[in-house]
């Protein structure tokens, strides 16, 4: 393999609650071909691996996470690959997309303007906000699963909210996106909006993964956390957010564990009280230790990726 190789590599910095331990080796592959002898290497040794995106909707383990942690930022390329159709490495920052589609004059992407992570990692999220979604572009991408990559079409990622059929035996190499033809004016003007709009709405200081909880149906939920009296609660230093209180903030020091206790204590607060499941939008990569959870209760997640 001709891309990165880095043994007991801290990801710490590599997330933006900036917590967890080493994984036991990062890779970084080059290019597909990387891929399939990295999988070669897996299936050979019988390795475990996830992906690492952008680390901005992910919760690391303070033990850190046992074999492979591949993440795909050299594969980041923009291509016009035909009549109002982009192809895109997994590894390519969302925002960089959101900038090139617009000046190619590509509407489809300008209210996802701001939203952090990578486009791999906002396909398998189906990433979105003001009632746009990433999913409204794709077109189909290739997939690696096992020892297959194969080509996906839109209709096989069953997109839901925040969900697709990408889970952790799965990763998005490359994503092909047909567009429509928008006024490059009017496209910078809603991508202004888009993020005016996000930093008015999501302006915590601190280091945070965004949104934890995904909105149940019919209500928001940081109006559900609010209702129950939990702005501002905090457990170390971790704490649930005064100005958003669906984003929990890691003041300087907070471990993962501390996390999981606050998240653990919103989503049991907030049943016990409404009786709604608050799902984790956040997903957890490594080894937790469960006994940790607040009041002996077990953090709920419904998926994992």
């Amino acid at each position: 393999m001709r891309g990165e190789c880095l043994i007991d590599e801290p990801l710490d910095g590599l997330n933006s609650w900036r917590v967890g331990g080493p994984a036991d080796l990062l890779v970084r592959p080059l290019d597909v071909e990387d891929v399939h002898t990295l999988f070669a290497f897996i299936r050979h040794h019988r390795v475990p691996w996830r992906v690492l995106g952008g680390g901005s909707n992910i919760l690391i383990a303070d033990k850190g996470v046992r074999g492979l942690v591949i993440q795909l930022s050299d594969m980041n390329r923009i291509s016009p690959s035909g009549v109002c159709q982009l192809t895109v490495g997994a590894g390519c920052p969302l925002s960089h997309l959101v900038k090139e589609a617009v000046r190619l004059g590509y509407a489809g992407f300008e209210s996802l303007a701001g939203i952090p992570g990578t486009v791999g990692g906002a396909v398998a999220g189906n990433a979105g906000a003001l009632g746009q979604q990433i999913s409204d572009c794709l077109q189909s991408a290739l997939v690696a699963e096992g020892a297959a990559v194969e080509r996906w079409e839109r209709d096989e990622f069953h997109f839901g909210y925040r969900s697709s059929a990408i889970d952790d035996k799965h990763m998005v190499l490359e994503v092909v996106f047909a567009c429509q033809r928008g006024e490059p004016k009017l496209l910078r003007e809603k991508v202004a909006a888009a993020r005016e709009h996000r930093r008015q709405a999501h302006a915590v200081k601190g280091a945070t993964a965004g949104s934890v909880f995904k909105n149940p149906p019919q209500i928001q939920a940081w109006k559900l956390i609010d209702q129950c009296g939990l702005r501002g609660k905090r457990i170390g230093d971790a704490q649930v957010s005064e100005h958003h209180t669906n984003f929990i903030v890691n003041h300087g020091s907070a471990t993962a564990d501390e996390i999981t206790q606050l998240m653990t204590l919103v989503q049991q607060t907030v049943m016990d009280q409404t009786g709604v499941c608050l799902s984790p939008e956040v997903h957890k990569m490594g080894e937790f230790d469960e006994s940790l959870s607040s009041h002996g209760k077990h953090l709920h997640w419904t998926e994992e990726k």
